[in-house]
């Protein structure tokens, strides 16, 4: 992760409907562990790691087409491990929705059971980068070279799981005025632009390529999210520093989100679009 980023990104809390489909999925195929369970909830992340990725909570209601998840992705530690990954899901016959290079980044994508969408990529390294003068960054989408990937896999184990070093890497949301929503959260949480098209925004802190990404593919007339609806819950961002912490609160009430709920070291943020944000000071 580029070292001048001033945020972290965090878990991504989904409401499930089917809450051990989902948790079964997460584990047996993203190859994630469950690191803590209730009646109503399942807390997953790395093997011997105390970071959550990925929170599963029981749908109050069921989906709707709305603003929320398009995908959350996360980050493996280098091309090797995705390799290994990509290699696990061949193997079992999941069914992807296709590869990507993008220049800075190579990326497989496919969906849970209940249609939230997932990425899982490694970055090139820096020097690959197509960074220009201002900051912004090129992005591109070319097809994955499948084959020269898998040459870098290792033996997929029985019971693959994610290696040490993955990490939510960035997540990107469905909304109905892309432009909107990319300036409210780069006015709030000080993120610049990276790229940017009519229908879609990539912005991050720092030199990273995107930590945070908006599309309105899914139509202009998007309603917006529910409480507890199945679908996107939260996402969650944490600041390094307390400055910067305290700063996006003030920022907040004036870009139209609402302070849902507040504590000395994390504070719920939605915007208008019903997306929820989890802010917290990183210890």
């Amino acid at each position: 992760m580029i070292k001048d980023s001033k945020i972290t990104l965090g878990k991504v809390v989904l409401n499930v409907t089917n809450l051990q489909l989902q948790s079964d999925f997460y584990q047996q195929v993203i190859g994630l562990s469950l690191l803590g369970q209730t009646s109503d909830s399942s807390q997953l992340g790395l093997a011997d790691q105390p970071e959550v990725l990925v929170e599963l909570r029981q749908a109050q209601t069921p989906a709707e087409p709305t603003a929320g998840l398009f995908h959350l992705a996360l980050l493996l530690p280098d091309r090797p491990a995705l390799a290994t990954v990509f290699k696990h899901l061949l193997l079992n016959q999941v069914p992807l929705q296709g590869g990507s290079d993008h220049g800075y980044s190579e990326a497989i994508y496919l969906q849970d059971p209940e249609g939230n969408g997932i990425e899982l990529y490694a970055d090139k390294p820096i020097s690959q980068w197509d960074i220009l003068e201002d900051g912004r960054i090129l992005g591109t989408t070319v097809a994955l070279a499948a084959d020269d990937l898998l040459a870098q896999a290792s033996p997929s184990p029985q019971g693959y799981q994610l290696p040490p070093g993955t990490s939510m890497g960035h997540v990107h949301l469905s909304v109905p005025d892309a432009a909107t929503s990319s300036q409210r959260f780069q006015k709030v949480f000080g993120l610049g632009d990276k790229f940017s098209m009519p229908t879609a925004s990539f912005i991050a802190s720092g030199t990273y390529h995107h930590h945070l990404a908006f599309n309105q593919w899914a139509g202009t007339d998007l309603a917006a999210r529910q409480p507890g609806q199945a679908g996107l819950n939260h996402l969650t961002i944490s600041f390094k520093q307390e400055l910067d912490f305290l700063a996006t609160k003030k920022r907040a009430a004036l870009h139209q989100m609402t302070l849902v709920s507040d504590d000395q070291k994390t504070f719920l943020l939605q915007d208008p679009d019903g997306i929820r944000i989890q802010i917290r000071l990183a210890e």
